[in-house]
């Protein structure tokens, strides 16, 4: 048989080879970035902090957007914008998804975006930017939900179609074997319970999802010594979660011990270094448990262990060398 492979070799000389490589080079270092849109709940617990910045700080992922649920969202919102603002990424749009529980008292650290104007959320909310992404990229895009799931549940039903054409979600969900604090009966993990239906209507989408639930997200501590760290970095991105974290632990004046629960969801669309994984078939219940079905075809991937100081090591470092700013 002949062959044709000495035909596909072609010579570039000089400069303009070596810059067809660098082209070639940059074009494949850009096609390895996952494209994400990021939702959650900023603002309310201080992990969300954490797991927006490490959005923010990843050069794994392609921001496509962030988007905002739960609660009193536009002031979430305005949080989230400015974080953004203050790392100079206002290219990336923040979508505001419908309120919820209204008329609970809102958390201290939404003070923070109190009257910030300068970069503010786009007008399309945020089930709609979800289904118009999805379709701009189908089977593209991955989504990472460290909320309640309400923005995702309203997308699957305004248009199921296009919720079929997501690649990946990967949310901060659920407890199968150990509960809060390490409890060892499983918890009704806040991101469920809050919003029940939506839940369930994930879980039965049909799409591929991995859970970090508390079973290795809710031993992982974030100390005293580490957050000094942060403060001492003196960086926009690093004094940004430092001024949250103080909103946030504004009634203990010996501060609180942050658990990172949503950073370990974040991590685990990036690499599976940190924490191990099996398949299982999730159900929720009306309570908002999140059962485990043996017997069925796995719907989902779960967390099982997490190398816990080997992650905070990671993530610490990442937060001290990145040097974003406007």
């Amino acid at each position: 048989m002949k062959s044709f492979a000495p035909n596909l070799l072609v010579k570039i000389p000089g400069p303009a080879g070596l810059l067809f490589l660098l082209l070639l080079f940059t074009t494949a270092q850009a096609a390895e970035k996952k494209k994400i849109i990021f939702d959650t709940d900023l603002g309310g617990d201080i992990d969300d902090a954490f797991a927006h910045a490490l959005v923010q700080i990843s050069p794994e992922f392609e921001v496509l957007g962030i988007t905002v649920a739960d609660g009193p969202t536009q002031a979430r919102a305005r949080v989230s914008c400015r974080m953004l603002y203050e790392a100079g990424q206002e290219h990336v749009p923040v979508a505001v998804g419908r309120p919820t529980r209204q008329g609970s008292k809102p958390p201290p650290q939404l003070s923070w975006g109190e009257g910030f104007e300068r970069y503010r959320p786009i007008k399309k909310p945020a089930a709609d930017f979800i289904i118009e992404t999805l379709r701009k990229y189908p089977h593209q895009v991955t989504i990472i939900s460290v909320g309640p799931v309400t923005n995702l549940a309203d997308a699957i039903d305004k248009d199921p179609e296009a919720w079929k054409l997501v690649k990946e979600v990967y949310s901060m969900f659920g407890s199968f074997y150990m509960g809060y604090g390490g409890d060892p009966r499983p918890s009704a993990e806040w991101n469920v319970v809050a919003d029940v239906a939506s839940s369930q209507k994930l879980m039965t989408s049909g799409v591929p999802i991995t859970l970090a639930g508390l079973d290795v997200t809710t031993m992982v501590k974030f100390s005293a010594e580490r957050r000094l760290q942060l403060l001492y970095r003196n960086s926009p991105m690093t004094d940004a979660i430092s001024a949250l974290y103080t909103l946030w632990s504004i009634d203990n004046p010996d501060g609180r011990t942050p658990t990172l629960f949503d950073p370990v969801a974040v991590a685990m669309a990036i690499t599976d270094e940190f924490v191990t994984s099996r398949e299982a078939h999730v159900r929720v219940t009306d309570e908002g448990y999140t059962v485990i079905d043996e017997s069925r075809t796995p719907n989902c991937k779960i967390g099982m262990r997490v190398s816990t100081e080997k992650f905070i090591d990671w993530l610490t470092r990442r937060l001290l060398k990145q040097n974003l700013m406007r």
